[in-house]
């Protein structure tokens, strides 16, 4: 009973927590469009979150060696709480890159710690459901920051200070629950070329999928308001997007099980691409069917990882799947840092609607590349594929609560094996 009450308080911690970082994410867009940062300009203080973000899956490792887990959550969090408040009171393109850059070094960090304790704090059985709550939760919480855009005025200071009280509320549950220290192990990632030898489609597929949707956390709310949308509008469709992920990624996941995982992959790249240019369509008509689009977009483009990752698991060794996956995630951060970089370039020279045939490009290549895969290579047997896993970008250490690993648990192979090896990219 005390473990899971435990793990309910990390959870609601890591939800709080994520609430503000999502709002500030999707604030940061539209108070830059209003400061006159032009687009190319926010597509690089984006790309410096997820810049920090994969630096810190160097960096926060080597703190927790060095002073622990708590003492290494602590100070990242409080780093965290006051970037959120420089944002809102220094509005500089060059301030904001570096908060931001150290914003995602420190989120990272707080990842690691937060799913090492819930590691620590689930056994064998309850695993499976713990997983899904913890992706569940992730879900929720960046959906309720996208809706309280609404509740407050974005030319001042008000939603960056209310992000930091979110940030900051976060701590209060995850301080107060009695947790026990995870041993470090070291880890290793597995290398890209043998990672490529192994499962092609998956190192295009998470690459692809972190350019179109690090373009999408971070130019989306550009996009809106560049085609006309208030502050309600954004908020909206930021929150139908992700809710789209949150009703559709575990029937996609459930399907890709029962078929041959590479035919659903590519099926979902195609209707990603498919609903980023058909929203071009749809809002040269009404700007605000851009609301469907978002869903649509939504609901295939952010399994698009967690089903190459699937895929590559299926041809790694069970004893190798953390190190796929955190070289996986990896190939996703450096593809979220190209994402708005690019796009933002692109918005600038071309208009801000580029940004939906970019996303719909991203998609459509590894789609492609999807179906010559199946041309060159047989399919594996449906009884040898592993079980999808709803993953995120967050941290490896996630995996090790999935049932799949269970074995390792018990073998004492696990725990904090990877959570200190966590080459984790972003999750905005």
């Amino acid at each position: 009973m005390r473990s899971i009450v435990s793990v309910t308080t990390l959870l609601f911690g890591i939800g709080l927590m994520l609430a503000g970082n999502g709002l500030i994410g999707t604030l940061l867009g539209v108070r830059g469009g209003l400061e006159g940062f032009s687009s190319s300009v926010i597509g690089l203080i984006m790309a410096g979150y997820f810049c920090g973000f994969v630096a810190g899956t160097f960096i926060v490792p080597r703190l927790i060696r060095g002073v622990g887990y708590v003492r290494t959550f602590s100070a990242l969090a409080s780093i965290c709480s006051v970037t959120v408040l420089l944002h809102g009171l220094y509005p500089n393109p060059i301030v904001w890159f570096v908060v931001r850059a150290a914003a995602g070094i420190c989120i990272v960090g707080i990842y690691i710690v937060i799913e090492s304790w819930l590691n620590e704090q689930t056994t064998n059985e309850q695993r499976g459901h713990i997983f899904s709550a913890y992706m569940t939760t992730t879900l929720v919480g960046l959906g309720i920051g996208q809706l309280l855009l609404q509740t407050g005025d974005i030319s001042t200071l008000q939603l960056f200070a209310l992000g930091s009280v979110l940030m900051s509320l976060g701590l209060v549950p995850v301080a107060f629950t009695p947790v026990k220290e995870p041993p470090l192990v070291e880890a290793h990632r597995l290398g890209l070329r043998k990672l490529y030898q192994a499962s092609p489609l998956g190192v295009i597929g998470a690459l692809f999928a972190g350019v179109g949707t690090g373009a999408f956390w971070g130019l989306a709310p550009v996009m809106a308001a560049g085609i006309g949308l208030d502050p309600a509008g954004i908020s909206a469709f930021m929150a139908l997007s992700i809710l789209g992920g949150a009703l559709v990624m575990w029937p996609i996941g459930r399907l890709s099980d029962r078929l041959d995982r590479r035919k659903v992959l590519a099926w979902v790249c195609l209707v990603t691409g498919a609903a980023a240019l058909g929203a071009l369509w749809l809002i040269s008509w009404d700007t605000r069917l851009i609301l469907v689009a978002g869903f649509l977009y939504g609901a295939t483009g952010f399994s698009m990882y967690s089903l190459s990752a699937a895929h590559t698991n299926d041809h790694i060794e069970t004893e190798h799947m953390l190190e796929a996956t955190s070289s996986l995630q990896l190939l996703y951060g450096s593809g979220a840092i190209v994402g708005p970089l690019t796009a933002g370039f692109l918005m600038q020279w071309i208009g801000p609607t580029v940004l939906l045939a970019f996303m719909g490009v991203t998609a459509l290549v590894p789609a492609g590349f999807a179906r010559w895969r199946m041309w060159v290579r047989p399919p594996v047997p449906l009884d040898d594929q592993g079980g999808w896993v709803p993953q995120f970008a967050t941290s490896p250490a996630a995996l090790e609560m999935h049932p799949d690993q269970e074995d390792e648990v018990a073998n004492g192979e696990s725990g904090a094996q990877d959570a200190v090896q966590t080459d984790s990219p972003p999750k905005p």
